[in-house]
């Protein structure tokens, strides 16, 4: 209540994530509401603000899905620049969902320090062979 409020936790830059396989319709619609319908929910909740169009980080570390894409377009704010980032993480997917089947199929090992240092192993050369760098 107003005379007794609790504190809670909030992160300051809130995430919405969807998998690839949701339907594009379906999430730029969502996403299209959070755009267009801003202004009716930006106080209702601390770190709401970080929900805005405009603070959002459109060549973040993870691709966007093509729905919300479409909402970002069709509200002027996706870039070319947006565009050749996404799809670079989308390729950073693709190869490494495609070494992971790979690896999976090889007898990975069922130790599991073994096998993470196996995947760590087989996962930086897939993305170096694509000229990606591994990170870690």
């Amino acid at each position: 209540s107003a005379q007794s409020p609790i504190e809670l936790p909030n992160y300051p830059y809130p995430i919405f994530m969807v998998y690839a396989s949701q339907p594009a319709d379906l999430v730029y619609g969502i996403a299209k509401s959070m755009i267009v319908n801003y202004d009716a929910y930006k106080d209702g909740a601390p770190g709401a603000a970080g929900l805005e169009l405009k603070r959002q980080n459109l060549a973040w570390v993870v691709p966007y899905h093509e729905g919300a894409v479409r909402a970002f377009k069709e509200a002027g704010a996706w870039k070319p620049e947006h565009e050749a980032h996404n799809q670079k993480l989308l390729k950073r997917q693709e190869t490494l969902a495609a070494a992971w089947n790979t690896f999976l199929k090889g007898n990975p090992p069922e130790d599991r320090d073994a096998l993470r240092k196996a995947w760590m192993l087989v996962r930086a050369k897939a993305l170096g062979g694509e000229g990606m760098d591994p990170i870690f």
